[in-house]
């Protein structure tokens, strides 16, 4: 038998709750969850090119160009040149965080610590074990199978 329930919809609406805690505690540092994510992920990772990054955080471009571009206007993230190699096309660019943006990643963590501990809280350690790797079990699946969906 298979199952009728839209799995899409399902966690959606737990990706949805999760990101107002999130959202609700990093608006004291004027971002989002999303903002907050490439701050982290570029700090993280240093220099990188966007469509690596894009594909490291499972964005399309688009998406990816719709978030950087208030952190690149705000001063927090700058491009940079790469070598080829690091970019994956030719339209790509780098990006890293600017001293501006390493401060506001770093001023934020608090913050998304808080965010981070209301979820931990409501989920229960075992729970959230449990999401994790189920979560990360089916993004392994589906990069596995990525060619052969679309």
């Amino acid at each position: 038998m298979t199952n009728s329930q839209c799995s899409c919809s399902t966690l959606r609406q737990l990706t949805r709750k999760m990101t107002n805690i999130y959202d609700h505690y990093l608006a004291a540092d004027e971002l989002t969850i999303s903002q907050y994510s490439l701050l982290a992920r570029i700090g993280k990772y240093g220099p990188i090119g966007v469509i690596p990054l894009a594909n490291n955080m499972g964005m399309d471009r688009s998406t990816m160009s719709r978030t950087l571009k208030p952190l690149i206007s705000a001063g927090w993230i700058e491009t940079v040149d790469l070598p080829l190699e690091m970019l994956t096309d030719k339209r790509s660019f780098g990006v890293r965080l600017s001293t501006d943006g390493q401060h506001k990643w770093q001023q934020s963590m608090p913050n998304w610590r808080k965010a981070q501990d209301v979820i931990n809280m409501i989920l229960g350690d075992q729970t959230h074990q449990a999401l994790m790797n189920l979560v990360d079990d089916a993004n392994a699946k589906f990069e596995q199978n990525e060619n052969a969906i679309l």
